[in-house]
């Protein structure tokens, strides 16, 4: 059988294409550890519990503002008109406006519907109580003059029957002197005498119809008094009633909510503080995504994720009078300092890491409880200049 040989040409090209692997092989071992350094110029992971000194904690955090970073959105379905001159670093008051959303115009012109509604009812309401007013006072003159009519007239015709009275009292008199004269045998003519009765039937008839006439005046008075009473409750009633359907404080009412609508679309800063980041522009829509980020920066903190291991003994320094705390990162000038004022600044739950290390060998999952430091006044500054920077952090017993 005759044996074959490998081609010249073949095996020239096998050892370069193995050369070439182990070439790029190396490039990209020398690449990852230039990349991936376990220390250098970054954060890296902390030590573990394991291998920690018992007088020191290790962690990873995060520069937060102790209020958090407050997002202003606008509503959704909305859009940005106007955008106010915002930069980073900018110092905002609370309320001070930010930005004006593009239904401004159509809720200015419902303030200026409902302004001249309230105006209408206004007007109508007014109209309808002087209409209402002249009523009562009209009905409260008639009562009046019905009273006054009343006292002068049963006057009168009191004075006249008292006068009827005394003509029918004398011709009564007149007709009894005359018959006892009779009686006595004086001669009396008969024509005297019934033209006596004659006088004292016509008194007593007078009087009869004064007295009648005054009870009749009498009764007629205090019936007029009664339905003079009535238009005058009648005509408050009406007035009420008048009033009543005005829309008057209903109108009020939609003018406050035009006018908070309104006022609603021109956003502000819902606290005082200051402008981390500004993604808003002018015609944007509202409602996906805030229009700023703004943060109180005067008090720093540092949330720390400690170990679960770690969390009992920064939580016994806490309850021995606290823990203070080293926060460094080479992009700070300067150690900042911080401490851990009680167990409140510890959290209750155990979750899972979200800082994580730069080094690729280092855990990407692990358990950790947050752990607030409170940063020294002094280096908020600083702090505040970099927001959400990773930091490593070192706690140790006060």
């Amino acid at each position: 059988m005759t044996r074959t040989h490998p081609r010249p040409g073949r095996a020239l090209a096998s050892a370069l294409l193995a050369l070439a692997l182990l070439a790029v092989g190396g490039a990209g071992g020398y690449f990852l550890s230039f990349q991936f350094p376990r220390s250098g110029t970054k954060p890296d992971a902390p030590a573990r519990a394991e291998g920690a000194p018992a007088d020191r904690v290790g962690a990873l955090a995060r520069l937060q503002p102790a209020g958090g970073v407050i997002p202003v959105f606008g509503p959704p379905g909305d859009r940005i008109a106007k955008l106010y001159a915002l930069a980073p670093g900018q110092q905002l008051a609370a309320g001070q406006p930010v930005a004006e959303l593009a239904s401004r115009a159509a809720r200015l012109s419902e303030v200026t519907v409902a302004q001249l509604q309230l105006k209408e009812a206004t007007d109508a309401h007014a109209a309808a109580d002087r209409a209402g007013r002249e009523k009562i006072r009209a009905a409260q003159t008639e009562l009046s003059q019905a009273k006054a009519n009343k006292a002068v007239d049963l006057a009168a015709l009191k004075t006249k029957a008292d006068a009827v009275r005394l003509s029918a009292d004398a011709a009564a008199k007149a007709v009894a002197r005359l018959k006892d004269v009779k009686a006595k045998g004086v001669p009396v003519a008969a024509e005297d005498l019934e033209r006596a009765e004659l006088l004292k039937a016509q008194a007593e008839a007078e009087l009869s119809a004064t007295l009648a006439l005054g009870e009749k005046a009498r009764v007629g008075y205090e019936e007029g008094e009664k339905a003079a009473t009535a238009r005058i409750a009648a005509a408050t009633a009406e007035l009420e009633e008048a009033l009543a359907r005005v829309p008057l404080k209903s109108s009020e009412e939609k003018v406050k909510l035009a006018e908070r609508l309104a006022e609603e679309t021109v956003l502000k800063a819902p606290v005082a503080g200051t402008v981390l980041k500004v993604t808003g522009r002018e015609g944007q829509p509202t409602g996906l995504e805030p229009i700023l980020q703004l943060a109180n920066l005067r008090e720093m903190t540092a949330v720390a994720e400690v170990y679960e291991s770690d969390v009992e003994r920064v939580a016994e320094w806490a309850r021995a009078g606290g823990a203070v705390a080293e926060v460094t990162n080479p992009a700070l000038p300067r150690a900042l300092k911080g401490t851990v004022r009680g167990e409140a600044d510890i959290s209750r739950t155990i979750a899972r890491n979200q800082v994580f290390a730069v080094g690729p060998r280092e855990d990407a999952d692990r358990r950790v409880v947050e752990v607030v430091i409170h940063l020294d006044p002094a280096d908020a500054p600083l702090a505040g200049r970099l927001v959400g920077l990773q930091v490593n952090v070192t706690l140790t017993r006060r």
